[in-house]
């Protein structure tokens, strides 16, 4: 009697034990791995070789230079964010909402962007309108100067449409069609339809976009490096006092600097964004005349041309020997990306696996505990993990640099801090869409297991996981693909051994080895395509998306 007294008592308690440390574990992970990176840059701001002082701070605020490159920062930002914005939402007119004939064209242009990292459309960029372009020394005999921050907002624009369009769509395909058919019948023109219905439905997705694309502007070096010439942002600064002068305060200052606006638009994002839900629903289609159909068509055809010709633009550079001069097949360039870039490509390939992974399975995992937890902090734990979205990649890979460079936790030089920094820095998105798909799903499922005599955590595993399939395979596949294209939050953090795609791109291209680079942008858009496929094959129906 005392044995099973016993035991009936430990089958009770055993469980909660569990969800306990879970919890404990859960809080820890995110003191470890986001607050403790974020206090270290802040800290380090403060102290010199001297110990504590603030000239670091004194100085950005008295050399006018300083304040020239936050300005910098914030226009090529809004500009940025304005223009993508304007075209992702183009696109996502025409796309779900009209009868445009050649969709596919349309879709596979606005996809684009998705596997060909920005600088590697910048790479393009020179390729076609530089000095020695296709197009303007090749066609046109010109040597124009492309380097400056209108190629940087030109480039970043189409860099950030998709993610625009991605948002965007999402809200679009959330709004009932009834809404739209009842003013219709109440007699308004589709102009009228437009203006009163669906655009007010659209600013959550709207604003979404526009915090999103600002903050990814923000952080962006790769492209200001590339086509941007003698102008310099915060974070191409940031990114010289590492690599070139090692001034790890100077590099911390810069980084919390850059991190204010960044922050300031987060709040009032928070602050006046009052969230919405996405539903499927019925969609209705504007009745659109030809005139109308121009106008709207327009830029989403300029902008498929453009992004077309990038992308073919890489695709030749890699097996010619001298775009734009010398287009004589030659595999020299192919042969050498193959040979100097095995271990990028396995590191790379190795990485974003591990990544995607992880990040879905956390992700949801933090969904639950906090959407259907009932626990004592549970609000702070929701604003921690959504930090990363907030916090610009250099700030959060300089992070990880000082704080895990010492015992006890040594992690510099090994792939698990780029592991690790790539999973915090998608950790948010894994988390807002298992939101979502939770809020679909009715708490009486996960009660009737419970009273049944399942603990919580067997009825995660059991009921809830399997009903959020779909937000783990599209957070495997947005994360996927974000860590093939990451180079901001981990250029600080890779050493000979733990190189990647991105970077060897980054690195020949500012070498002038273009042919090469070329050549490893085409690897990385191979690898993306394959992760796809195959992660999409364990949904078993690839119409999935």
């Amino acid at each position: 009697m005392k044995e099973l007294f016993n035991k009936e008592i430990l089958t009770k308690i055993y469980p909660k034990i569990l969800e306990n440390g879970f919890y404990i574990l859960a809080n820890v992970f995110l003191l470890i791995f986001i607050m403790y990176p974020v206090f270290t840059v802040f800290l380090q701001s403060f102290y010199g070789s001297n110990g504590f002082t603030i000239d670091a701070y004194s100085k950005f605020i008295s050399d006018s230079y300083y304040f020239g490159i936050l300005k910098n920062s914030i226009v090529v930002a809004c500009f940025s964010t304005i223009i993508s914005i304007f075209l992702g939402f183009i696109f996502s007119i025409i796309i779900f909402k009209t009868d445009f004939k050649f969709k596919n064209f349309f879709k596979i242009a606005v996809f684009l962007p998705i596997i060909t990292p920005g600088f590697i459309s910048s790479l393009a960029y020179v390729f076609l309108f530089g000095r020695h372009g296709a197009v303007t020394y090749g066609l046109l005999g010109l040597e124009p100067n492309i380097y400056s921050w209108k190629s940087v907002v030109i480039m970043q624009s189409i860099d950030y449409t998709t993610t625009a369009f991605f948002i965007i769509s999402a809200v679009l395909l959330g709004i009932s069609g009834e809404f739209e058919d009842a003013a219709r019948n109440l007699g308004s023109n589709e102009f009228q339809v437009f203006k009163k219905v669906t655009l007010p439905l659209l600013i959550p997705g709207i604003l979404s976009a526009g915090l999103l694309i600002f903050m990814q502007s923000m952080a962006d070096f790769g492209t200001p490096i590339i086509v941007g010439g003698n102008f310099n942002t915060l974070a191409t600064a940031s990114y010289f006092e590492i690599i070139g002068r090692y001034n790890t305060q100077m590099a911390s200052t810069l980084s919390v600097i850059l991190l204010f606006p960044s922050m300031a638009l987060f709040y009032l994002y928070s602050k006046y964004h009052k969230g919405y839900e996405l539903k499927k629903s019925k969609l209705t289609k504007y009745s659109l005349s030809n005139i109308q159909k121009i106008i709207l068509g327009f830029p989403a055809v300029f902008f498929s041309i453009i992004a077309y010709i990038l992308f073919f633009a890489v695709f030749v550079a890699s097996f010619t020997k001298s775009f734009g001069h010398n287009y004589a097949l030659t595999l020299d360039y192919f042969f050498e990306a193959i040979s100097a870039g095995q271990l990028a490509i396995k590191n790379t390939l190795v990485y974003a696996l591990s990544s995607s992974i992880l990040v879905a399975f956390l992700g949801v995992a933090y969904s639950y505990i906090i959407y259907r937890g009932k626990f004592f902090g549970r609000k702070l734990m929701d604003l921690v993990i959504t930090l990363p979205f907030a916090i610009p990649g250099t700030f959060m890979g300089l992070g990880y640099l000082l704080a895990f460079n010492n015992y006890p936790l040594l992690l510099t030089g090994t792939s698990s801090i780029i592991i690790l920094n790539c999973m915090v820095r998608k950790l948010p998105f894994s988390f807002k869409t298992g939101n979502s798909v939770l809020s679909q799903i009715e708490e009486s499922v996960e009660e009737a297991s419970l009273n049944l005599g399942a603990s919580r955590l067997k009825t995660f595993y059991k009921v809830v996981l399997p009903l959020l399939k779909p937000a783990i395979i599209f957070s495997m596949i947005y994360t996927f693909i974000a860590t093939i294209k990451s180079l901001g939050s981990i250029i600080f953090l890779m050493t000979a051994n733990t190189k990647v795609l991105s970077a060897m791109v980054f690195e020949s291209t500012i070498n002038r080895q273009l042919g090469v680079g070329a050549c490893y942008s085409m690897f990385m858009v191979i690898l993306s395509i394959i992760g796809i496929l195959g992660i999409l094959r364990l949904k078993g129906d690839k119409k999935w998306i």
